[in-house]
């Protein structure tokens, strides 16, 4: 794509000379175009992932489970998760495991 008229397509209109504020502003418009392809495909998976967790617990309701039979496969999670902390702090230790956690929690702001 070095050619004007070539970035000119994207927008519609070819310059009558070279201008570098012309490819400057196509890059951007191609750039910002991305990022909102990027924020609608991650916005549509959390609207999904909120979706279908909405959906499970009726869902379990209707088949006749209830908070008493999920609180074995509850409590499993719940100590897999606290294994899970313990053997990184283990063996990262504790700084590692903080820088760890607040690069996951930063994460998600940043890209945004």
């Amino acid at each position: 794509m070095t050619d004007d008229r070539d970035m000119a397509e994207l927008l519609g209109e070819a310059p009558r000379r070279p201008d570098p504020g012309f490819r400057f502003d196509v890059l951007a418009r191609a750039v910002e175009g991305a990022r909102r392809q990027r924020v609608r495909q991650r916005a549509l998976r959390i609207v999904a992932v909120f979706t279908l967790l909405g959906l499970v617990f009726p869902l379990l309701r209707a088949f006749g489970v209830g908070l008493a039979e999920l609180q074995p496969v509850l409590l499993v999670a719940g100590v897999l998760a606290l294994a899970y902390v313990l053997a990184l702090l283990t063996i990262e230790g504790p700084r590692a495991l903080l820088a760890r956690s607040r690069a996951v929690w930063r994460a998600p702001f940043l890209r945004a």
